[in-house]
């Protein structure tokens, strides 16, 4: 009976990462006896790049929970792969070629005062949610997308401005949290249905950068608790700066 129970404790546990991509912590109840810091330092594959843009930045000492007005955080912490697309796109290759003000700026976007945990956010609907598959995720059974207000399809609106009201991504429920850069975001939890029964499954988080066209954030895994705070580890497909919108400059070279 017990080979039973493990056998079907393993199947839901795969189950649960394949449909959330959770990122294994390797945590007993997600807590980790040291500082923040300390834990960017503990997992490799995942914090390496991460540590070395809180190093840049001159943030050792938030991390560590030693910086007044930080002793507790919430890091919705971009993880390696994050860091490595975003250098792949501008051409880095080590994080030492990336601006100082570049790195605190990209880092403190994704940092909020205080210890929120998963528990602590509301459950929320985005807007058009009438129709929803089991992740949470909007869908039309039309066929076609559906659109937000403003016209744009979620992560997006006119590449070429800025919203003129950034609230109009928040749906219904969650709350707004607000990232030390000053980038507002709508966060919201989401409990699946387990064996077709809704409710009752796992609570899972999602987000909306309000002040980057509504763009989705997916967060991987949730509580990571070390000693001065909450890590939530966003998604591999999140990219440094998702967070803001940013025009980007133009070159003459740009137009030939």
């Amino acid at each position: 009976m017990k080979c039973i129970i493990s056998i079907v404790g393993l199947f839901l546990l795969i189950s649960c990462n394949t449909k959330y991509n959770m990122i294994e912590t390797g945590l007993v109840n997600g807590k980790f006896d040291g500082n923040m810091y300390e834990y960017l330092q503990s997992n490799h594959y995942d914090w390496d790049s991460t540590r070395l843009m809180v190093e840049r930045a001159n943030l050792v000492d938030l991390f560590e929970g030693k910086r007044a007005g930080y002793e507790q955080i919430t890091f919705f912490g971009p993880t390696n792969h994050s860091i490595r697309r975003y250098m792949l796109q501008k051409g880095y290759s080590s994080v030492a070629e990336i601006e100082v003000d570049t790195c605190y700026k990209m880092i403190m976007e994704c940092v909020v005062k205080g210890k929120h945990m998963r528990d602590d956010i509301p459950l929320g609907k985005e807007i058009a949610q009438e129709n929803t598959d089991d992740s949470g995720d909007n869908w039309d059974d039309s066929g076609d997308d559906w659109e937000y207000p403003d016209g744009d399809m979620g992560d997006g609106g006119d590449e070429n401005t800025e919203d003129e009201n950034p609230d109009q991504y928040k749906g219904t429920g969650g709350t707004v949290f607000t990232g030390e850069m000053g980038n507002r975001f709508w966060i919201y939890s989401f409990q699946d249905s387990y064996n077709e029964v809704a409710g009752v499954g796992a609570i899972v988080l999602f987000i909306k950068a309000l002040d980057n066209r509504g763009k989705h954030i997916d967060i991987a895994s949730t509580n990571i608790e070390p000693t001065n705070g909450v890590v939530h580890s966003l998604h591999y497909n999140f990219t440094l700066g998702d967070f803001i919108f940013t025009q980007e400059e133009t070159t003459p070279d740009d137009f030939e």
